[in-house]
């Protein structure tokens, strides 16, 4: 046996072995990738089902056929807080850390509920509220506590929030999710902070 069929020999193994890693690093960068595509565009939370104003100064408006928004009913610097529900639709836990710094001005503050509060009241009562962080688990939800502040209206404005962004994370991601106040299936979301006077003729209770 020559040098050079000797050198032939070992070099075959070797160009397999070579091959062999290649392939292991090609499947493990793509399953990598994979991975933070999945994860960047893991979007498990939704609402829809329900919501409630637990103060007295949100009042609730219709068009005489359908709920419409809340109004917050108050003089300029009094609060009013709005429950709306919060699910994990997912298949792994999910934190949601609180609001996120692109809030609508008006919203003060959020906090959450369990989804039965004390004495399994749907919503909660305001001693049952808690603050952020919480751990959502599959399947699971929790109540969102919003807490808006009347700010000066001039006459005929009309100014809403429309949206509450609230900070969350899972699978080693932070995102932000924009929780609808309308367009959803729970009727009754998008809150008015500034209402024509008028408005206070379509309340949906008028003895609340």
């Amino acid at each position: 046996m020559t040098l050079e069929q000797s050198a032939v020999r070992r070099s075959g193994p070797r160009k397999r072995a070579t091959g062999i890693v290649r392939g292991i690093v090609l499947v493990v960068i793509a399953v990598i990738a994979v991975w933070l595509v999945y994860s960047s565009l893991y979007s498990p939370l939704s609402t829809g089902t329900f919501s409630a104003p637990e103060t007295r100064s949100v009042k609730a408006l219709t068009d005489g056929v359908a709920p419409t928004r809340y109004i917050v009913d108050a003089s300029t610097g009094q609060h009013g807080r709005i429950a709306y529900d919060l699910a994990n639709d997912g298949r792994f836990p999910v934190r949601v850390d609180g609001l996120a710094s692109d809030h609508a001005y008006g919203i003060t503050a959020v906090g959450w509920v369990p989804d039965q509060g004390n004495g399994e009241l749907m919503g909660g009562y305001p001693s049952d509220v808690r603050a952020f962080p919480v751990t959502i688990k599959p399947g699971g939800w929790v109540v969102v506590w919003v807490t808006v502040t009347k700010p000066p209206c001039q006459a005929g404005q009309i100014t809403t929030v429309e949206e509450i962004p609230l900070r969350w994370s899972a699978l080693g991601r932070h995102h932000v999710y924009r929780l609808p106040l309308s367009d959803t299936a729970g009727g009754i979301r998008e809150i008015a902070l500034c209402h024509p006077p008028e408005a206070l003729k379509h309340l949906e209770f008028p003895e609340s």
